[in-house]
């Protein structure tokens, strides 16, 4: 049996379940240690099959399988994976170069992203919203004062955080425009997502906002600005138009039944026929 001491940090073990360290007892000696991220997806989808989860139906199932060992295991792989920890790097970067007072990294797990940031700067109030957030996450923020979970949103944030959130749950675009309620005008989105068939939890019908996302978010009133790795920067203009963002998904949706057959390519063209549509429409 792999002994798990040598890879996750003491105060982490403590809070530790044991069906947790009998599972990761499992998994790492299975993988000769942390697995890699194709395993790690491999693994997501056993489980989502074994539960027999249904994509379009959020029931019992999928909360069995979101509350299964294995996000516990995907948030112990993202502190120590060499990409995930640069591409929190570069968001971290930016976010304390904007100099905000307060922010919110909306299901931000174990909160690796937000102790680059309070760490870097002591002075921005942090708020990591996770309705039920592992017991070891508590301690690992314990040496950074100005970083909190909480359950929901609260108040104006000058930024909000949301990465690889909105490709695992039911209506992306309406929760979206949820959250931005809680950012000010001419405050920053932060949304990094992944609408591809990497893993079987990304949710097939929204596969077509691989082509349409940024184009949903400008209607909506949140204009897409720079990207930072494979996430992308939004600016909250004023109010919310969820009714105009609504009619783009229509348009992306009729798209993108007939692009996902193309045997490569898809994103580009469909990105492209929408530019084109909506220079000449609206």
């Amino acid at each position: 049996m792999f002994e798990i001491a040598n890879l996750i940090p003491p105060r982490v073990i403590n809070h530790l379940s044991e069906k947790e360290i009998n599972y990761l007892n499992v998994i790492f000696t299975r993988f000769n240690g942390f697995p890699n991220l194709k395993q790690i997806w491999q693994l997501m989808d056993e489980v989502w099959i074994e539960y027999g989860c249904d994509p379009k139906k959020f029931d019992n199932r999928a909360l069995s399988f979101y509350n299964h060992p294995i996000w516990l295991l995907n948030g112990l792989f993202i502190e120590q994976d060499s990409e995930s920890i640069n591409n929190r790097v570069a968001f971290a970067d930016w976010v304390v170069k904007q100099s905000p007072i307060r922010i919110a990294d909306f299901g931000g797990g174990f909160g690796g992203l937000a102790r680059l940031i309070g760490h870097s700067n002591r002075n921005i109030e942090i708020d990591i919203v996770e309705p039920h957030p592992h017991p070891a996450v508590k301690s690992l923020i314990s040496d950074t004062a100005n970083i909190k979970y909480f359950s929901e949103l609260n108040g104006k944030y000058d930024i909000l955080i949301a990465t690889d959130v909105f490709e695992h749950v039911e209506d992306p675009i309406n929760l979206v425009a949820t959250t931005s309620e809680y950012l000010r005008v001419g405050g920053y989105y932060l949304i990094a997502n992944c609408f591809q068939p990497v893993v079987l939890c990304h949710l097939p019908q929204h596969f077509h906002l691989s082509i349409s996302w940024d184009f949903i978010m400008r209607a909506l009133g949140l204009e897409p600005r720079e990207k930072i790795k494979y996430g992308r920067v939004y600016k909250r203009l004023g109010s919310l138009d969820i009714k105009s963002a609504n009619k783009v998904i229509k348009t992306s949706k009729k798209l993108y039944f007939w692009i996902k057959y193309l045997p490569k390519g898809q994103v580009r063209i469909g990105k492209f026929i929408l530019k084109i549509h909506f220079l000449t429409n609206y």
